[in-house]
């Protein structure tokens, strides 16, 4: 078993213990209203993780994360990374 494995029991939303967690990080100084977004819900839950990122909570594989975000919204996807929150080492991450 992972170490990441073990972060789920820190949880305190059910939902959030059993998903892959993601860092959704813009790239850019013009960060999105993800509310803007209504259909994003049916896929993931998301938190603001910092100034220029977001926490992401989806029970899909990251493959099928990204292909939904792109459908799902106009955004730019050179304007935006997608990683594991375990690889997220510290601000200068990205």
């Amino acid at each position: 078993m992972a170490l990441r494995d073990y972060f789920h029991l820190f949880s305190t939303v059910p939902e959030q213990s059993e998903s892959y967690d993601y860092i959704l990080h813009f790239l850019g100084t013009t960060i999105p209203d993800l509310r803007d977004y209504p259909d994003l819900t049916k896929i993931c839950d998301w938190a603001a993780y910092d100034d220029h990122s977001f926490r992401i909570w989806t029970s899909l594989p990251l493959d099928e994360f990204e292909q939904k975000l792109a459908q799902l919204t106009p955004l730019n996807e050179r304007d935006y990374q997608i990683d594991y929150s375990y690889n997220f080492k510290d601000i200068n991450f990205f």
